[in-house]
């Protein structure tokens, strides 16, 4: 019995591991659903209306002996009804590999997206790409090349009903296997390439995705090769769903950090952060990188017409004003007005040796770390000096106690 039990508890400890991190995720999708649940809802009523769209194109349908002339009929060899499965095969062995991959971040450690977002952007391509099928379909009734779309077959054509519900009503099961007339463009073709686009987008294997493009070509010449759709019908959905996807994503701005195990919170304006507050009197400084900080050119005499001013080159407006006005410079100020600031020089040397400071305030909600710049008590500085404050008189500018992280 105890061997039993040895050879178990791995299996155990696995599957704790695996629930562990199932409810961890879902605490990190279920906001993510919430804010996203519209768009998901939306995306998944749609199919229901490609539904009656595509069996009203079925109604519609005006079936011919032999389909039109087509260049992917005459070079590629006929599969014929006993092959049909094959590209039906390619279809659901891509299409069901990928549902499981879009719930990967519930199981794996290494999390590369938010299933939730995932969707919601998903439907939003499919729903777009639907929308500009339906139109395609309906403004031009293509006679259909299938076999059973071909005159004399009984379900080439389905009779309008006498009522309008009779449209509501979609006999899903037909519409499947022995749907006509929605041709342009193909559907198959577009589910498939959008799930291509996304793996190729957010997945990590660089041979997988190869083999994805390449099952994908491949499904399209069987269909063309099954005579299920005219070759327009899937070259059009090549060039329609990457523009559509590729349009869309440049709109997409929540991406998740690449990282072992842990869910993280979502980044790029999916919350507002309330960031903690340091207590400048204890002088813990929040840490900044000086690597990714802006650098300031040295302070040295700008020469404008002859004069000369001790300021930053990245100046005040009152200082540009005063230069381009001909304003005082260095060698025309009184010598009094050189003794004063030099006297106030010394005195807060003074100060800085006798270890006293200025009273600052107790703390300030502080976001990204401001630059070592906007403390530097210079000219073109808010700190104070020469009685010059910010607003509240204290010196430092007016910070957000919020920040939303885009």
């Amino acid at each position: 019995m105890w061997g039993v039990v040895g050879r178990c508890s791995p299996c155990s400890a696995w599957l704790m591991e695996i629930w562990r991190r199932i409810r961890l995720e879902f605490t990190v999708e279920l906001p993510l659903l919430k804010a996203r649940w519209k768009q998901v809802l939306f995306g998944a009523l749609f199919q229901y209306v490609h539904g009656i769209f595509t069996q009203l194109a079925h109604r519609m349908h005006e079936p011919q002996e032999q389909p039109l002339g087509d260049l992917g009929f005459k070079y590629l060899p006929e599969l014929g009804l006993q092959n049909a499965w094959v590209s039906e095969t390619i279809f659901w062995c891509m299409f069901i590999p990928f549902i499981l991959w879009t719930f990967s971040p519930f199981v794996t450690a290494r999390k590369r997206f938010y299933t939730a977002v995932l969707y919601a952007r998903l439907l939003m391509v499919l729903v777009t790409c639907q929308i500009l099928r339906i139109i395609s379909f309906t403004v031009t009734q293509l006679p259909a090349p299938n076999y059973h779309c071909r005159l004399g077959k009984d379900t080439a054509v389905r009779e309008m009903p006498k009522h309008w519900w009779g449209h509501v009503v979609v006999d899903v099961g037909r519409q499947a296997t022995h749907g006509c007339g929605d041709l342009i463009f193909s559907s198959h073709t577009t589910f498939v390439l959008t799930g291509v686009l996304t793996f190729t987008e957010y997945g990590e294997t660089l041979v997988i995705k190869v083999i994805t493009w390449i099952a994908v070509t491949i499904m399209g010449l069987c269909i063309i090769a099954s005579r299920k759709h005219y070759s327009v019908d899937v070259v059009v959905a090549f060039y329609t769903v990457p523009l559509v996807f590729y349009t869309l994503h440049r709109r997409w701005t929540t991406k998740r950090p690449v990282q072992e195990d842990w869910p993280h919170r979502p980044l790029a304006g999916e919350e507002e952060v309330e960031l903690a507050e340091v207590d400048l009197e204890s002088g813990e400084e929040p840490k900044v990188d000086m690597s990714k900080q802006p650098l300031l050119p040295p302070l040295l005499p700008v020469v404008q017409q002859g004069r000369t001013s001790v300021s930053h080159s990245r100046s005040s407006s009152r200082s540009q004003v005063e230069l381009g006005k001909g304003g005082p410079s260095l060698a025309n100020l009184p010598a009094a007005s050189v003794a004063d600031d030099a006297q106030r020089g010394s005195g807060s040397s003074a100060s800085a040796a006798s270890g006293m400071r200025q009273p600052r305030p107790r703390s300030i909600s502080v976001m990204a770390g401001p630059p070592p710049e906007a403390l530097d008590p210079r000219e073109d500085s808010p700190t104070p000096r020469d009685g010059r404050q910010g607003a509240g008189g204290s010196g430092l500018p007016a910070v957000s106690s919020k920040q939303r992280i885009t």
